[in-house]
């Protein structure tokens, strides 16, 4: 399997009741490529990973799903040696204490991080659009 390739989790209790969806960042790599650092594009879809989707039954919320399949996402990508995972939320779903219990930064709506020094040497800011919250995890060495 190649390490860029899209990866689903899923969880069952008997049934299919949650499902987390990992994907190469294309708005990162974007972003790369338009601050002038096209060279670095690839590494970006090696190097960082986007979490398009987390979605959980209603039954089946507030057990621990959820934040298995993310931490489960996380064990799989670190071992592939990447070292981001980012995605965001619509602000007016309230995750934020979610997301930061299991680990990950979430920014105030509007607010971009870089994502760039680590790949080019220079900063490459990343953010949430309108609406949406933004939220992340560096890996640790």
């Amino acid at each position: 399997m190649l390490p860029f390739a899209e990866r689903c989790v899923v969880a069952r209790n008997g049934e299919l009741v949650g499902a987390l969806l990992a994907l190469p960042p294309g708005t990162a790599v974007q972003t790369v490529q338009e601050a002038g650092c096209p060279q670095y594009a690839l590494l970006a879809m090696l190097k960082y990973v986007k979490i398009k989707a987390l979605v959980m039954a209603q039954k089946a919320q507030g057990q621990g799903l959820g934040a298995a399949l993310l931490k489960r996402c996380t064990q799989l990508y670190w071992q592939l040696d990447f070292m981001l995972l980012y995605g965001e939320f619509e602000s007016e779903r309230a995750l934020r204490p979610f997301y930061e219990r299991q680990g990950f930064t979430v920014l105030e709506p509007g607010e971009s991080t870089d994502v760039g020094y680590a790949l080019t040497g220079r900063p490459i800011g990343l953010g949430a659009g309108p609406g949406d919250q933004f939220f992340l995890r560096w890996r640790k060495n």
